[in-house]
């Protein structure tokens, strides 16, 4: 699945996101070398993963939009059933 209805705006922010994500992977190594709380490493994991799934969420939203606009609105039956399986597939295996 490609990204092909992302604009260069979506697709700087984004990218800037995984840089962001990237450093705090990096600080968690550190504070864990360090010995740091395992509260303060928590917060900071956790704080990681929500940042990825509202990554995974834009992502998502994309693939549905492109879904939607080109499968939904078909006149062939079967086509429009792949995209409902389509659709339900990726909400089935990326939101937990």
């Amino acid at each position: 699945m490609l990204m092909h209805n992302i604009t260069e705006e979506e697709k700087t922010t984004t990218i800037t996101k995984l840089k962001q994500i990237n450093g705090r992977v990096k600080g968690i190594s550190r504070m864990i070398e360090e010995g740091r709380p395992e509260e303060d490493i928590l917060m900071q994991i956790s704080a990681t993963h929500e940042s990825l799934r509202l990554i995974a969420r834009a992502v998502i939203k994309n693939s549905l939009q492109k879904s939607v606009t080109q499968g939904l609105t078909a006149i062939n039956k079967d086509k429009r059933e792949a995209t409902y399986k389509e659709v339900m597939d990726i909400i089935y295996k990326y939101v937990k």
